[in-house]
């Protein structure tokens, strides 16, 4: 089988790539083999570059033989604006949802809460999580303190 892209599409995956991999790999130290499976697609997409007029957003390097982004990839940030909002919602959503598990765990007791239905849980845990993102909506971080 063979699938054709022009090269808006070749280019558009290359942002997409570069998201996944981001997700993927940002938080890892060394070699992640459960992603390698990925890298190796991405590497294999990567190698058309040439063909798709990209050669200046990808590169090889001999002595790795490894394809990598250019600094003027890295430069134009068309993934970064997204990885950059999707961090930053799932900060906030993050921090206001483990705030609300430990105040409902302080709140009503460890046992009590394991013996809650599930869905009475999520919903305590909801009304709490709103009230932190009230907070910090209208206050960011300022008002946040570690006793």
């Amino acid at each position: 089988m063979n699938i054709n892209f022009t090269k808006k599409e070749y280019r558009l995956l290359l942002d997409i790539f570069s998201i996944a991999d981001w997700v993927m790999n940002s938080h890892t130290v060394g070699d992640n083999r459960a992603t390698e499976p990925y890298r190796m697609l991405e590497q294999k997409f990567m190698s058309y570059a040439k063909d798709f007029e990209c050669e200046n957003l990808i590169k090889y390097d001999k002595k790795l033989e490894t394809y990598f982004q250019t600094a003027e990839y890295e430069d134009l940030e068309t993934d970064s604006r997204f990885i950059d909002a999707y961090e930053e919602e799932v900060f906030w959503e993050e921090l206001c949802s483990r705030l609300a598990q430990r105040d409902l765990l302080e709140e009503k007791g460890q046992q009590p809460v394991k013996e809650m239905d599930p869905i009475q849980r999520m919903s305590e845990e909801d009304l709490i999580a709103e009230r932190y993102n009230t907070e910090f909506m209208e206050n960011g971080l300022k008002n946040l303190k570690i006793r």
